[in-house]
């Protein structure tokens, strides 16, 4: 005998909720932001674990910038992805500036011409100061470049030396006067903390420079020591280097912030900071890529994250050009991430952001923050890390000098396991200790 209570009823779809949009609303491209690696530098740096090739001869990058514009004309008409609109494009390296001034602005027309750049779009380039000419930035910068990002590290003589960097202070003011006048939106000054030969006199000072040439963005990097680099060879193979210890690497950082503040500098992620006076974000392209929002790669050793998509390319130079010229797959290896680790990944590289909003969190997700990681971020309050706000969980001072912890809270057990056969690990440096 039937139950009253049974009735019959069809479900044809779920939700059951629409509205009435207009077809421009509804059918928009994703958008996304764009990395360009450029491979190339005068010298190898001793902290550097980039994919750089020396010396290289004009031959050797001339064929790469070919292969790098059919690699993006390949990459727009693949239908795998969806069509994006670009936010930002970053070319990094290496040291794109030593490219010539028509190589860069080749590159930037092909991603123009092959995709839909917003009105808006941040176009950023790396230089070291010796790459830098006159002539050059002033032609980037009629061709559409907004930001140039310059890595100085440190004004200090021997501390350059000592580190192999391949430009002395004279570069660093006659580059920097090249680019002041070429009047970019977004001018930016890169240093790392601590360094071999680096003291709190040499920090400050460096600091203080920087300030003065007073440049929209400073970056104040904390040194990260990767596997077959110098530094990783004189500190925990060697061991006949030694760097300043934990607590001066504390104190150049509680220094940094109070110095940059002082000057009227807002932080915007753990490492970079911009003047709200004269432009409204540090960079585009980073906040893409600390969100895990959509970042398309291309060149060597590039990296791609694309919805739950991440995967890298081919380090080697040689197997690139010949993989390009074969008309073959340029990817090295690949993961598709479950949602739990997409989570993770949001809240560990959302707090290099200082902040991960709660509103964003449920909305990407469909889940209250709370409800995945109550229990970490509890921790992380009663350690004085983050401070937990009705709308976001952000990182206190000491959370910003010890953002490292934060970032652990969020580990697994499975995250931190050796890599098994046919699994390659990859984005944790080295622990320092005290």
């Amino acid at each position: 005998m039937l139950h009253k209570e049974y009735v019959r009823r069809n479900i044809h779809t779920y939700p059951f909720k629409y509205s009435h949009l207009k077809p421009e609303q509804f059918f928009t491209k994703d958008r996304a932001v764009i990395y360009i690696h450029i491979p190339f530098c005068n010298t190898k740096c001793h902290f550097c674990d980039y994919v750089v090739y020396i010396n290289s001869s004009g031959d050797l990058r001339a064929a790469y910038v070919d292969a790098l514009c059919k690699e993006i004309e390949t990459f727009a008409h693949n239908r795998v992805f969806p069509a994006f609109a670009i936010d930002a494009v970053y070319i990094g390296g290496g040291t794109p500036g030593v490219l010539s001034a028509p190589q860069l602005i080749r590159i930037l027309e092909t991603l123009r011409a092959n995709f839909e750049m917003a009105p808006e779009c941040e176009i950023a380039v790396e230089f070291d100061p010796g790459s830098v000419t006159a002539e050059k930035v002033e032609a980037l910068r009629a061709a559409g470049y907004t930001r140039m990002s310059m890595g100085v590290q440190c004004f200090d003589e021997d501390v350059l030396k000592q580190n192999n960097r391949p430009h002395n202070l004279e570069d660093c003011f006659r580059a920097w006067e090249a680019v002041s006048r070429a009047k970019f939106e977004h001018t930016n000054i890169d240093l790392i903390y601590p360094l071999i030969g680096l003291d709190m006199v040499k920090w400050e000072e460096s600091l203080r420079q920087a300030i003065a040439m007073n440049p929209t963005c400073i970056t104040a990097y904390p040194l990260e020591v990767w596997p077959k680099t110098a530094y990783h060879q004189w500190l925990f193979i060697k061991k006949t280097k030694r760097l300043p210890g934990v607590g001066l690497e504390v104190d150049m950082c509680m220094l940094a912030l109070d110095m940059l503040e002082e000057a009227g500098y807002r932080r915007f992620s753990t490492t970079g900071y911009f003047d709200p006076r004269r432009c409204d974000t540090y960079s585009r392209y980073l906040e893409y890529y600390w969100r895990t929002w959509p970042l398309i790669g291309f060149g060597v050793s590039s990296k791609n994250v694309i919805h739950d998509r991440l995967y890298t390319n081919i380090r080697s130079i040689t197997e690139y050009l010949r993989r390009i010229e074969a008309g073959k797959s340029l990817m090295d290896f690949a993961t598709r991430l479950t949602k739990d680790q997409e989570m993770r990944r949001v809240m560990i590289r959302g707090i290099k952001m200082c902040e991960v909003s709660k509103p964003a969190f449920l909305e990407r997700f469909g889940v209250p923050m709370e409800t995945v990681f109550g229990q970490e971020i509890a921790g992380l309050v009663e350690r004085g890390l983050v401070e937990d706000t009705d709308t976001s969980v952000r990182l206190t001072r000491e959370g910003q000098v010890f953002s490292s912890n934060v970032f652990e809270a969020f580990y697994t057990d499975d995250d931190l396991r050796p890599p098994e056969h046919n699994e390659v690990q990859f984005g944790i440096s080295e622990l320092m200790m005290s």
